[in-house]
């Protein structure tokens, strides 16, 4: 426990209770912040390692009740499947044909999929999730993105629903979409530059957000 001596007291509590279920604890610093962030919609970005990987499977794993979790090969998602058997160890059951976690705590289930052609999202019409985590969302379309948000919702009384978009910077013109999208803290020459971690509110008039 020495590496929460650095946070404040309700911090420590909020890890240690996380880490009493011995499933997950996210780490100290923008892991933290991000798990807890209010946004219904939050981009997690940074360089290739294993914290963007856990933030979504933590958040699927101890937060939310139905998780949705894609790339867009389903092929990439070998590595996060085989770390979530790491943390579950023997709780739940894993469907391989169908990459469906079922039977876990708390009556949680986690999808993983794939969405290689640009209509492949249709097979996700109609099926709500309260979380949908996007990992390399650089690789996906603003149009995919949007569509599987449309289906972000849930029945289940104070769960909370949210999107969690993670990235790391564009590579390619597909990808160049998220530096709109995230446009107030990803360009320092926006009109209104906001701070990491800072919450802003949007609405859609006539089209545009």
């Amino acid at each position: 426990m020495e590496r929460f001596r650095a946070l404040p007291p309700d911090k420590q509590a909020d890890l240690k209770r996380l880490a009493a279920s011995k499933l997950w604890v996210p780490l100290p610093g923008p892991q933290y912040d991000a798990y807890h962030h209010g946004a219904d919609v939050l981009g997690f970005g940074g360089a290739g390692g294993g914290s963007k990987t856990d933030l979504l499977l933590g958040l699927a794993i101890t937060a939310q009740r139905h998780s949705l979790i894609l790339r867009r090969e389903g092929m990439q998602l070998r590595a996060m499947i085989d770390r979530s058997r790491e943390i579950l160890g023997t709780r739940g059951r894993f469907n391989e044909i169908l990459g469906v976690w079922r039977g876990l705590p708390d009556g949680r289930q986690i999808e993983f999929g794939g969405v290689k052609d640009l209509n492949d999202i249709q097979k996700y019409r109609g099926r709500p999730h309260d979380y949908l985590g996007v990992d390399e969302a650089d690789q996906f379309t603003e149009y995919q993105v949007r569509f599987l948000q449309a289906w972000v919702r849930t029945v289940i009384p104070g769960q909370r629903c949210r999107t969690v978009l993670c990235f790391n910077p564009p590579a390619t013109a597909e990808g160049r979409w998220l530096l709109t999208f995230f446009a107030p803290w990803l360009d320092p020459k926006h009109t209104r530059p906001a701070v990491p971690g800072e919450l802003r509110w949007y609405a859609m008039v006539d089209g545009k957000e």
